[in-house]
This record gives structure tokens, sequence and C-alpha cells, in this order.
């Protein structure tokens, strides 16, 4: 009973590690940073290209 207890326990702990999505990093004082910031997301169409594809916009965040 304890073996199993513990392999559950490692097992949903090893889910969450690798499954937990990463935050994505804004530039502090950015248009996507202020958007986050306000409860939305950044409206330049840069931005929404970036956000499409799961990246953040590198011109607006260097």
């Amino acid at each position: 009973m304890k073996l199993t207890s513990i392999l559950t326990v490692l097992a949903m702990s090893c889910a969450l590690a690798i499954g937990a999505p990463a935050e994505k990093k804004y530039k502090e004082g950015g248009c996507c940073d202020k958007a986050q910031k306000a409860g939305g997301k950044c409206e330049h169409p840069c931005c929404v290209k970036a956000e499409k594809d799961n990246k953040v916009c590198e011109k607006c965040n260097k």
C-alpha cells in the first residue's frame, strides 16, 4: 500500500512538473507587460501574431 501511494505521488509530481506551462516573459514596461497588468492582451499586430505561435513578440520585448 505504501509503495503504491509513493509511486502515485511521484507520478503526479512529474506530470505537473513536465506539463506546467511556462509563463511568458515580457519586457518590463513594454506594451505586452502593460496589457497583461491591465488584465488584457496586447493588440499590436506583431504581438497578436506571436501570441498565435505561442511566442513572445521579439520586436516589442527586446
